[in-house]
């Protein structure tokens, strides 16, 4: 039997219904006779005599009255026979007709068509197959709905059986949910404390969105990502560009990953679903500025190291700290060490609700997106739980900077390398000329054209180009963002990062440095033309530790004041109008010469440093030695820049450490069965002391225009 498609599906169930309709239409009219005789046979036995009625009309004259009786008898039991036939035959074409649907499915060539038919509803029930081994395509049940259901529309009120209604174009794309989608006058009801305690309207709000969203999961999760290691994906080709000379042009990055075609057919079907079933509101529930970072076990730790940190460098907004399971709760550290510097927990599934959660595989490379999306601020700082602010951030909330642009991000240490596939699925159209050149995005572009003989697909920076998201890459340590000007960003970054490690991570990195969530959420605010400003200056490498291999590594990432980046860059912009006055035709556009040498380290301000590795676990960094060199001499593993800051971090973070650890004796969970005797009584006092000295001489011996020998540090200082 030749192979069905959607072209002929449809006919074969339209003849076999025809055929089923006319049996039982057939059925009816007999088992109406018989019902007749049947009533009639009835009232002669109830009182009426078999042989005359009332007006002298007789019944036997007509009928055999004990044949009828037998007659009667045996057509029931015929109509039993033949009901059960009919049953028996209905079953084996809706048999046939899901053997065939299980046929249509598993040729992957017709995928993108069955996505596209509306005899289907549009989906292919359950989503993903979820990370297997050998991938397997999920059964489209036939099941008939309840109801028709449409897909997220924010205009409508309360859904009912008798309300339910198609879309304007008929066509229904994912089933979500049977509860009610909340309009813009029950989101104003909503107030940030009544959010946060988990309100029913925001709930089945999100709930609709997460069923949206696991809807369309991949159904060809990327074989070359299934390799695991520690739970996260081997990366088998890391690329490490950060030379601004790299072309990295469109033919280049094609190079980089192949994606097989099912995968971009399927990817392409479901990115278009989510993205026009995303509502277009305004989160009213959102308010206040803050800071918001990701706990739980080790990281509620770490978070607060952080805000410890804040409140050392004179920052008074709240913190809200994300915790993203029901064990992550402690409250010793909930209730009563947070409280004390303004911040608190918000508990996952109390926003959000156990039973929205139930059908979202939530894993923690989704964290960030969450917790963006249940923190109560609308202006909120998302700080990695490592990432430690050296000057007070807080004014950035009233820059001039993010007022203009509501989104800021810091750069990573590479290029971008996002492959021209994600733009191919999400449907963004690239020009064919380059608008910008890197992150300059003021240069005339006459200045870029191609020469004779040059081929925009071979010649031209890829994302140079209209469309596309600009070098470099970005560094998810730190954003800050307007989360009701950005409600609909986060909510497709929450989409990204659902299929992140084996479907948009390598389409946004390709096997990048660093590839994970850090280009989610430029990706989504750049497909719906958001403005965001990611800082030009890019970061600085601290080192202070040798690693496995015995290299000294780099432990930190230096990120800088983005208003001062943002002063320089005006002072750029001037500068190159002024000399394109002055040289005329003569003036010849070098890169170089305005953006790496007006963005000197030294010319602007550090905010943060990312210490990611080693991360501040004093217990492990006291197992493996970390504070010492090769020679076993103690080093300290943060560098030796900081008196440009006037604040010691790498002294202040111990002495926090020692003051929870072996002060007050904190007992945090992660902790249990530590060897607090040799921390507190042996390794602790040295560490202080070595500190301590070493920081008063190095404060003596800094030097401004030193910069670059002292984020290496290593120095002995005993």
């Amino acid at each position: 039997m030749a192979p069905y498609t959607t072209d002929t599906l449809g006919p074969a169930v339209d003849r076999c219904r025809s055929r089923i309709v006319a049996v039982v239409i057939g059925l009816f009219g007999l088992l109406a006779i018989v019902s007749l005789t049947a009533t009639l046979m009835s009232s002669t036995e109830s009182g009426v005599s078999k042989t005359q009625t009332s007006t002298g009309f007789s019944v036997e004259s007509l009928f055999d009255y004990e044949f009828l009786k037998k007659y009667t008898s045996s057509s029931k039991r015929r109509d039993a026979q033949l009901k059960k036939s009919i049953e028996n035959a209905l079953k084996k074409q809706l048999s046939d007709f899901s053997h065939e649907s299980d046929q249509l499915l598993n040729d992957a060539n017709q995928l993108k068509n069955l996505y596209l038919d509306k005899s289907h509803n549009g989906i292919v029930n359950y989503g993903s197959t979820g990370n297997l081994p050998e991938v397997e395509l999920n059964r489209l049940k036939v099941v008939k709905p309840k109801f028709p259901r449409d897909p997220l529309d924010p205009k409508a009120t309360i859904r009912s059986q008798d309300s339910a209604q198609n879309l304007k174009d008929g066509d229904r794309n994912i089933p979500l949910t049977d509860a009610y989608t909340p309009n813009e006058e029950q989101f104003e009801k909503i107030d940030k404390e009544s959010f946060i305690k988990g309100d029913i309207v925001s709930q089945n709000f999100f709930s609709q969105i997460f069923k949206l969203i696991s809807h369309n999961s991949l159904s060809f999760p990327l074989k070359r990502r299934m390799k695991l290691e520690n739970g996260k994906p081997v990366i088998d080709n890391v690329l490490f560009y950060e030379s601004p000379d790299d072309v990295l042009s469109e033919k280049e990055l094609l190079e980089k990953f192949e994606f097989p075609q099912n995968f971009v057919d399927d990817l392409k079907a479901k990115h278009d679903n989510v993205v026009k079933s995303i509502p277009d509101v305004e989160p009213h529930f959102y308010s206040g500025d803050g800071y918001v970072m990701v706990g739980g076990g080790m990281y509620s730790w770490y978070a607060l190291l952080g805000i410890e940190t804040l409140r050392k460098v004179g920052s008074t907004l709240p913190v809200e700290v994300f915790l993203p399971d029901v064990s992550d709760y402690e409250y010793l550290f909930c209730d009563k060490i947070l409280p004390k510097l303004n911040a608190r927990c918000v508990e996952m599934h109390k926003v959000f609700s156990p039973d929205s959660l139930s059908s979202f595989d939530v894993q923690g490379y989704q964290y960030k997106a969450f917790a963006l999306l249940a923190s109560s601020f609308e202006n909120a700082f998302l700080l990695d739980s490592d990432s430690y602010p050296v000057t007070n951030p807080d004014v950035l909330f009233e820059s001039e900077v993010y007022k203009s642009h509501k989104m800021i991000t810091w750069p990573d240490f590479w290029r971008r390398t996002t492959s021209p596939i994600y733009y191919d699925i999400a449907g963004i159209d690239i020009g064919v000329t380059p608008i910008r050149h890197l992150n300059d995005k003021f240069i005339n572009t006459k200045y870029l054209k191609l020469k004779e003989g040059e081929d925009v697909t071979s010649s031209v920076t890829f994302h140079d180009r209209e469309g596309t998201i600009p070098d470099w890459s970005t560094e998810s340590g730190e954003m800050l963002i307007n989360k009701k000007e950005h409600f609909k960003t986060l909510l497709l970054a929450l989409y990204y990062n659902y299929d992140g490690p084996y479907g948009y991570y390598p389409l946004l990195s390709q096997g990048g440095a660093g590839e994970g969530d850090k280009e989610t959420f430029v990706a989504a605010a750049n497909f719906f033309g958001k403005k965001y400003y990611q800082v030009n200056k890019k970061p600085e490498k601290i080192f202070g530790w040798f690693n496995k291999d015995k290299n000294f590594e780099h432990s930190t990432i230096m990120q800088f004041n983005p208003i001062e980046d943002f002063e320089i860059l005006q002072k750029l912009q001037q500068r190159m109008r002024e000399d394109i006055e002055r040289q005329g035709e003569k003036f010849e556009y070098k890169y170089e010469k305005y953006y790496s040498k007006m963005f000197k380290p030294n010319l602007l301000t550090p905010l943060f440093y990312h210490v990611h590795d080693p991360k501040m676990d004093a217990f492990k960094i006291m197992e493996n030695r970390w504070t010492f060199d090769l020679e076993d001499h103690r080093i300290r593993n943060i560098g030796e820049d900081f008196p440009r800051v006037k604040f010691d971090i790498e002294y202040f973070l111990w002495r926090t450490i020692n003051h929870y650890i072996c002060e007050l004796k904190t007992e945090f969970k992660v902790f249990d069965g530590k060897n607090w005797g040799s921390m507190c009584l042996d390794f602790m006092p040295a560490q202080l002391d070595y500190l301590r000295k070493s920081s008063e001489k190095i404060y003596n011996a800094y030097k401004s225009g030193n910069y670059a020998d002292q984020l290496v540090g290593g120095h002995i200082w005993n």
